[in-house]
C-alpha cells in the first residue's frame, strides 16, 4: 500500500495526502486531515471511505481530540494528512472535500 493518495474535491482539485495509521504519531505542523475507513481488496487495490474531514493549526493534539478516538468505534483507521501551513488554503481544501464526501 502506497503511503500516498490522492482526494478529489468536489471542483475536481486533486490534494495528495499521506496516509497513516489511525494511532500514528503526526508531525507538529498545520493541516488538513480525512480519517478514513481503508480495506484492501483481493486485487490490491486499496479504497479510502472518508468518515471526518478537517483542518487545524497542529496536527500533532489530534490524538488529544475525543472525535477523533471515537472515530475508531465507527471504522476509522487510518488518517491522511496533508501539510498546509496557510489558514486559508487549509479552509478551501476542507470545504472542497467535505462537499464532495461528506454532503
Amino acid at each position: 500500500m502506497s503511503p500516498f493518495i490522492t482526494l478529489t474535491g468536489q471542483s475536481n482539485k486533486e490534494y495528495v495526502f499521506t496516509a497513516l495509521p489511525l494511532n500514528r504519531k503526526l508531525p507538529n505542523s498545520a493541516g488538513v486531515y480525512v480519517i478514513t475507513n481503508t480495506v484492501s481488496e483481493q486485487t490490491g487495490k486499496t479504497l479510502h471511505s472518508p468518515l471526518l474531514i478537517g483542518s487545524c493549526d497542529d496536527l500533532s493534539k489530534l490524538s488529544e481530540e475525543t472525535g477523533i478516538r471515537e472515530m475508531r468505534n465507527t471504522g476509522g483507521n487510518m488518517i491522511c494528512v496533508k501539510i498546509e501551513e496557510v489558514a486559508e488554503n487549509r479552509q478551501r481544501i476542507e470545504r472542497d472535500l467535505k462537499a464532495r464526501y461528506l454532503s
